[in-house]
């Protein structure tokens, strides 16, 4: 059955003597006393001889009761027997009466008595009885499947040592102070849930036609998972809709799964109650209980794009307030048809920090709904508004001004951070916003607007599906060629920035075809990021080739600012090839064209490499007065991250030139800088590996400890591996160092 964890939970619970101690409720012998003087309860505001599992319908929480409940009684836990009441709270029928249910727990434990009429009558034979079974010591387990209204049922609830197990898809914190929330089983539970279920009751008869067991089909398996989105009713059903079909192959059948989602989740079997098993009449017994305001909300944030949904977000998208949309989104959550999340920096607001997401087929469930309703919620209007939304929010993050001067560059760093904030946590919603959307001019706009949040930030993934949509609304004739050609250098750049070199070059051939059209410029830009691309998929020869011809092509048109950035790659290349001598004069060539055209950015960057060059050839002080000059440049730009990189190359440059003093200065001023902006994290463990490695070589062991541990920690959050491992490698290697000094210094005494 799989829940092992679920399950240890729940027989913890169970086991006869758990939370008695705690006082969570208290007996008092002849207190409001019945007529023999035996015990009553003093019941306290939240049942604590009550447990509920909440949790989305199709999440097995039945199933999960009743093997806790049946793993019990054959432990011996309760010798009073157990007690089953289905409640139909979410069934077309009406929810059970509690004494319907309480009739038919007195004729359980006491048939042969006459029923009683009252429901006060039942409830004090009801009590009666339980405190007859634990003064003689015969615990009673009671099971309360489908409960909706825990006001109904809360005074059949029992006192310890009897205990109450009640499934529900709603939260009931003020009826219930013990729960458990099942989630749909982690993927690899899933997985063998699929495996196992295919096997039986006879693997001969579950095989494809090539005679290959369809548990064999990994690929496969693990895409029901995935298509069933882990929910365990879901995965039920499919399984056992895809036994009846042995003569096709599973991958036949799981590709026309993945065509009808909802539809391939139909069994023609029914469950205990009559119902038809489905994953769709799941959801609608939930469904048919929203009010028509909730049920709106539901149908509406189904067509929002992204993976979730901001409130502020939320109340957009339904049209009304923040307030409002809080309240109905909250309730959703409350019935397990959301999930709420906070994502985002502590900068941003509760509103814009609060998400909520649905459930893959909960979302498909809702389309439906949605798509039946599309009139009335105002469907359309209510998109085009999200869109809106995240478009306007996006561009005003994307066009922060820019500061001149050291004096102002703390202060909009700051403003710049509280934009950039929130664009950070909901980039990928305003991606989808603009694929999801038809294609459009502002589709192009946006892209470009983004280009370098997406570059800075170094998020490809986002970045290069954003930008072959603006690609493709470019060739719809949305914008024209010269954006064309720039929206193709960007997929270029993203699709580098993933790996996919091949991908990218294509990219380039495209954009070569447009740059024809604009003039001597594109094309030598067009050859240049072909360098690029070929230097970063290891192709350091070719790229270089690249860089020349870029080379000649931008001398030929005049164009001195490419004749720098090129010459800035040359240098980099050579230095990947092991040639320093001839980088270095490429950086220094650079650096003149950079000046000759004011370009300090590019300056400060050709001689920070510049420095690194000469630091590497020996050349020290030149290497710090190249180093000092870009770290200049760098904060007149107000460019922090170039700012905390140059202080940590100046730091360790003095390092090498014996000047230990400069070298701690520098790198805790860099340091100092990381730690002050929030989203330098990568920078802050880059700097604190340098500054290990330097207080490694002068000694001071434990400091550097310290330094690598937190880089190490910086990096595992970032998920960072290829910097994890040399963290953790350059740890590993000081711990042996410190290890043999603590052996040594024990053997001296």
């Amino acid at each position: 059955m799989g829940r092992e964890e679920p399950l240890r939970t729940l027989m913890a619970w169970l086991e006869p003597g758990a939370g008695e101690s705690k006082g969570l409720e208290r007996r008092r012998p002849g207190e409001q006393g019945s007529q023999d003087g035996s015990a009553t309860v003093v019941r306290t505001t939240a049942s604590a001889a009550a447990l509920e599992v909440i949790g989305m319908g199709g999440v097995g929480k039945t199933t999960l009761v009743v093997e806790a409940a049946r793993r019990a009684v054959a432990r011996g836990w309760y010798p009073g027997g157990v007690l089953f009441a289905n409640l139909r709270g979410h069934s077309p029928s009406h929810d059970a009466a509690p004494d319907e249910t309480l009739d038919a727990f007195l004729r359980t434990l006491r048939p042969r008595e006459e029923p009683l009429p009252v429901l006060a009558e039942k409830l004090r034979r009801w009590r009666q009885l339980l405190d007859e079974l634990a003064a003689q010591q015969r615990p009673l387990l009671i099971v309360l499947d489908n409960v909706r209204q825990a006001g109904r049922i809360t005074e059949l609830l029992p006192a310890l040592p009897h205990r109450a197990l009640l499934t529900s898809r709603h939260t009931h914190p003020d009826a219930i102070r013990h729960r458990v929330v099942l989630a749909p089983f982690p993927p690899a539970e899933a997985e063998l849930f699929v495996r196992l279920r295919l096997r039986e009751p006879d693997q001969d008869s579950v095989t494809a036609p090539d005679r290959v067991a369809m548990p064999a089909h990994e690929e496969q398996v693990r895409r029901i998972a995935e298509l069933c989105g882990w929910l365990p009713l879901a995965l039920r059903i499919v399984v056992a809709v895809l036994r009846t079909e042995p003569d096709r192959s599973l991958r036949e059948r799981v590709d026309e799964l993945a065509r009808n989602l909802l539809d391939g989740m139909e069994d023609d079997d029914t469950d205990a109650e009559g119902r038809p098993l489905t994953v769709r009449a799941c959801f609608s017994f939930c469904y048919g209980h929203l009010a028509t305001s909730r049920a709106r909300a539901f149908r509406l944030l189904a067509a929002a794009p992204g993976q979730d949904v901001s409130t502020d977000a939320a109340a957009v998208l339904l049209g009304v307030s923040v307030d409002a949309a809080r309240l109905a989104l909250r309730g959703l959550a409350g019935m397990h048809l959301l999930e709420r999340s906070r994502r985002g920096s502590h900068e941003l607001s509760e509103t814009a920090l609060e998400h909520w997401s649905m459930h893959d087929l909960l979302r498909l469930y809702a389309e439906e709904r949605g798509r039946i309703h599309m009139e009335e919620d105002g469907r359309a209007t209510a998109v085009v508004r999200l869109l809106h939304h995240y478009h306007a929010a996006a561009r005003s993050a994307a066009a922060i001004p820019r500061a001149t001067g050291m004096e102002e560059v703390v202060s909009v760093l700051y403003a710049q951070r509280r934009a950039e904030v929130w664009l950070e946590a909901e980039r990928v919603n305003v991606v989808e916003a603009a694929i999801s959307a038809p294609a459009s001019a502002w589709r192009v706009d946006l892209a470009l607007e983004l280009e370098e949040f997406f570059s800075k930030r170094h998020y490809h993934a986002e970045w290069a599906r954003l930008a072959a949509a603006a690609v493709d609304a470019c060739r719809q004739g949305y914008g024209d060629r010269r954006k064309e050609f720039r929206t193709l250098g960007d997929l270029a750049e993203a699709l580098t920035g993933l790996g996919r070199f091949d991908e990218a070059l294509a990219a380039l051939d495209d954009a070569d075809e447009v740059a024809g059209l604009l003039g001597h410029r594109a094309p030598a830009l067009v050859v240049q990021q072909r360098g690029v691309v070929l230097a970063e998929a290891g192709r350091l020869e070719e790229a270089l080739r690249s860089y020349e011809r870029a080379y000649a092509l931008f001398h030929e048109a005049g164009d001195q600012a490419g004749l720098a950035d090129t010459l800035r790659r040359i240098g980099d290349t050579w230095c990947g090839l092991g040639r320093p001598a001839p980088a270095e004069t490429a950086y220094q060539t650079a650096v003149t064209y950079y000046r000759m055209v004011n370009d300090t950015p590019g300056a400060a960057a050709a001689l920070g490499s510049l420095g690194n060059t000469q630091a590497a050839l020996g050349h020290h002080e030149e290497a710090i007065e190249s180093m000092m000059i870009a770290t200049d440049y760098a904060a007149r730009n107000r460019d922090v991250g170039s700012h905390i990189i140059g202080l940590c190359n100046l730091g360790l440059a003095f390092h090498s030139a014996g000047r230990l003093r400069e070298s701690m200065e520098h790198l805790r001023a860099a340091e100092q800088q990381a730690r002050m902006f929030l989203y330098h994290e990568d920078l802050l463990g880059a700097v604190l590996l340098r500054l290990g490695l330097v207080l490694k070589d002068r000694g001071r062991f434990r400091a550097a400890h310290a330094a690598f541990a937190e880089a190490v920690d910086v990096f595992r959050e970032l998920g960072d591996a290829q910097r994890l491992a040399e963290a953790e490698w350059t740890l590993t290697r000081l711990r042996r160092i410190m290890e043999r000094q603590r052996l040594r210094r024990r053997r001296r005494r």
